[in-house]
């Protein structure tokens, strides 16, 4: 059975790539920059009378050609922009201006404060990145939010975008009589550039977001439809540009007010940026404090494979990239099996587990603390066709009392990573080779990773390949070491047409989890994406399609992943976004959540999926979900999401979900070979509400809780030698029901006093607690509410002084 729908969808997914290919119209040329450099004026920094207060009135603009040939990319048409945009841009020997004159009914315009790097927040923006490499290596992105809110980060090779960097750039916007306007100042010494004399060549590309028409307009026009970006940018030339030393110390004091162990912690550090050279930066933490000015989302995660929190610590995010080895790391993801190999979540996490007398255990507070880390250092570089980084951290050591009074200790780590790549474009639109290098040190056990990496895109983009071969070694009980081989392989051959292969072959030793982050080992696994994007419609304004093929089989030649579907989302002419997927995982044997006591199988199921989302752009706004998915061994899973977010002014917003899922016949792993399944209610709600005095100043609630009652059903037992878990009567013991209740509540004040100057005062509640029985839903909110794990109060003061 599983065969033949396998054959009908692969046949229909072939057939729709033909037709889409064919249906394309021919017309259309995407514009790829690949013309004659530009040359921008440049004038002594103190002749530049420059005031950046978004207001366009300083007499170096009025003696510039403003250009105005931006071409409409989101939906991807590539038609001429239809409001007026004129860009004008110079530079001195200190940095680059950019300013953004913008033609746009007034009452159209949206400006709405969010949080730094808040993307995803649809407003009225401008922006431009630079190639600073000046041949598709590395750039960074720059968008100014009208309002005054930034976004910035970091861009690789084609199109790898991150949000991970913030420079210390100045912007500023104003609302004109015919629309609104926007000036950009960033320093030379912020960003990394190869060190040369003379000429030196960037690539450029400039952008617009019209919210409330949902376009961005960009030049040169490169949707995400089309394979090049970084290799496709306008080049621009400029000369004497040669960045003095810059430098940085951002010292720091913070109070942690404890209200739980009624603790009261003062604490005070020194964060160092340093780059001599336009080629070299070195960043130093001594005596860090990371504290809860930032919370993760909660999870709640009942399977053997670990849940991924992103880095949120700016002195790891400063200078990551040169660390990302492949776009299509595993982010926790899906059923991507492909390792993160460097993942500094887990600098500074929670420590290894102690090796305690039988019957001695940690309060369920202490085994959620952190490791404080004693300091850290980074340097990363670019000498000729060579990028390298290097990043050193050590932990302190973390002192425990256990159930029976004692104390214990457990060492702290120490952490090491080595990265160097080659790049070039000879023969092709990019080319890199790698290689990477972790250790981590501790005395029980080391863990070292070693990795080669190759990266080749075409001169046209329609192939891009990517390699990578691991091998790592953790000198621990019987561990050893392990290898793996990835490799994922993508071709465009139109605009709006891309095919990609992903594989993976990781043996059953293959481990990078001590610094970066792996979901499994012991498995071959491949899965192939199909993309088709058509714009330009009538009846709707575009549509994605995209049907995948996933197989995975481990070591011992069981199947542990089969499946086929399609997932697809329609903009309607509206702007209301209808979205939805179909799936079927055949039958499959899961070596996993037995948690080592064997493999079993579980059934086929379907998985389906439906969405919409009404305009973003409007002040209020809807969004609604419903999931339906098969259970392990049969019953299936419900689930209902709706959400309103309101936004009666544009310093203010709300936002509310609820989630509702009811399943029956949920599997889970108990106790050696015993599995139950259940009936079971969870709940979800979140809340948030921001406002925003101005840009610089937000005051963040936001409100997070999941609570679960399951009532046991089924019994299972999964006896030796065997795959089929044998129904039979419930094991002697206690009731298998359970409640789960998991809370994050945070108030957050944050003033941006300067760029990269920030004031914190955040009161964090949290708890994640698991009750015997069934406990009303009321009673598990109340309970975590007034018993959480983490109840406290933290003030932060960070300066930046330099140049």
């Amino acid at each position: 059975m599983m065969l033949r729908v396998l054959l009908v969808l692969l046949t229909a997914t072939a057939a729709m790539s033909a037709r889409a290919q064919s249906e394309l119209p021919q017309a259309i040329e995407v514009e790829t920059g690949n013309h004659e450099p530009m040359r921008l004026l440049q004038v002594r920094h103190e002749d530049s009378g420059m005031k950046i207060d978004g207001n366009i009135d300083e007499a170096i603009w009025a003696k510039l050609q403003p250009f105005n040939n931006l071409k409409v990319i989101e939906p991807d048409t590539l038609a001429d922009a239809p409001y007026k945009t004129d860009m004008r841009m110079f530079y001195t020997e200190r940095g680059i201006y950019v300013s953004f004159d913008m033609d746009q009914p007034a009452e159209s315009i949206i400006q709405r404060f969010a949080p730094r790097d808040a993307f995803e927040v649809n407003r009225d923006n401008v922006g431009f990145t630079l190639d600073t490499s000046g041949d598709g290596r590395y750039g960074y992105w720059m968008n100014l939010s009208l309002g005054d809110s930034q976004m910035d980060g970091t861009v690789l090779p084609e199109r790898n975008f991150s949000r991970e960097w913030d420079g210390a750039w100045y912007g500023a916007t104003q609302r004109t009589e015919n629309g609104w306007s926007a000036e950009f100042y960033i320093p030379w010494s912020q960003m990394a550039m190869p060190k040369k004399n003379g000429v030196r060549r960037f690539g450029l590309y400039l952008s617009r977001k019209v919210a409330h028409l949902n376009e961005r307009w960009a030049w040169p026009g490169l949707p995400d439809s089309v394979p090049r970006f970084m290799s496709a940018l306008q080049p621009i030339e400029l000369e004497q540009v040669d960045p003095r030393q810059q430098w940085s110390l951002f010292p720091y004091a913070s109070g942690t007010f404890d209200r739980i162990d009624e603790d009261n912690r003062l604490k005070g550090g020194l964060d160092l940026f340093w780059r001599p050279s336009s080629n070299f930066q070195l960043t130093a933490t001594i005596n860090p404090d990371f504290g809860a000015v930032e919370s993760d989302n909660v999870v709640v995660n009942f399977t053997a494979d670990e849940t991924f929190f992103p880095e949120k610590r700016l002195f790891f995010q400063e200078g990551q990239e040169i660390f990302e080895i492949s776009k299509r790391e595993n982010n926790g993801g899906g059923m991507n099996p492909k390792p993160k190999v460097v993942n500094t979540r887990r600098i500074g996490g929670r420590p290894r587990d102690l090796d305690l007398p039988p019957g001695v255990s940690l309060s369920e507070r202490d085994e959620l603390i952190p490791a404080d880390i004693i300091g850290a250092m980074k340097a990363t570089g670019q000498i000729g066709s060579f990028r390298y980084g290097v990043l050193a951290a050590a932990e302190d050591d973390t002192d425990y009392i256990a159930s029976d009074g004692l104390g214990y200790v457990q060492d702290g780590r120490d952490f090491g990573v080595f990265r160097i790549l080659y790049e070039d474009s000879q023969g092709a639109a990019y080319r890199g080779l790698g290689w990477v290098s972790t250790l981590v040190a501790h005395p029980e056990s080391d863990a070292v990773v070693h990795g080669a990496d190759v990266h080749y895109l075409t001169t046209s983009g329609a192939w891009n390949l990517n390699g990578l071969l691991l091998y790592s070694d953790i000198d621990e009980d019987d561990t050893g070491s392990g290898t793996a081989t990835l490799a994922d392989i993508t071709y465009t051959p139109r605009q709006g047409i891309k095919h990609s292969l992903d594989m993976a072959f990781l043996d059953d030793k293959i481990d990078v989890n001590d610094l970066g982050f792996q979901r499994r080992n012991n498995i071959d696994s491949y899965i192939y994406r199909f993309e088709w994007i058509k714009s330009g419609l009538s009846r709707v304004r575009n549509f994605r399609l995209s049907p995948n093929v996933r197989y995975a089989e481990n070591g011992e030649g069981f199947r542990v992943s089969s499946f086929v579907g399609s997932g697809g989302s329609i903009t309607l002419n509206n702007l209301h976004n209808l979205g939805g997927f179909l799936g079927l995982a055949g039958s499959r044997y899961d070596d996993r959540n037995s948690f080592g006591n064997g493999t079993f199988k579980i059934d086929q199921r379907v998985f389906l999926n439906v969405n919409y989302e009404t305009d973003t752009s409007k002040d209020i706004s809807f969004f609604g979900r419903l999931d339906r998915r098969g259970e392990s061994l049969g019953g299936r899973a419900l689930e209902g999401t709706l959400g309103v977010t309101w936004r009666p002014r544009h310093n203010l917003s709300f936002k509310l979900q609820v989630a509702h899922n009811d399943r029956e016949g949920w599997l889970l792993h108990q106790e050696d070979e015993n599995f139950t399944t259940f009936d079971a209610t969870q709940w979800r709600p979140e809340f948030s509400f921001e406002i925003f005095p101005n840009a610089r100043q937000q005051l963040r609630l936001a409100f997070q809780w999941v609570g679960i009652r399951a009532r046991e059903d089924e019994f299972f037992t999964l006896p030796d030698g065997t795959t089929e878990l044998i129904p039979g009567p419930k094991p002697p013991g206690p009731t298998d029901d359970f409640s789960v209740s998991q809370l994050n509540f945070q108030i957050r004040y944050r003033w941006q006093i300067a760029p990269l100057s920030d004031l914190f005062i955040v009161y964090t509640k949290g708890d994640s607690s698991d009750h015997d029985g069934l406990v009303e839903f009321d009673d598990l909110f109340q309970d975590s509410w007034s018993n959480p794990l983490g109840d406290m109060l933290v003030i932060k003061l960070r300066y930046r002084i330099g140049t």
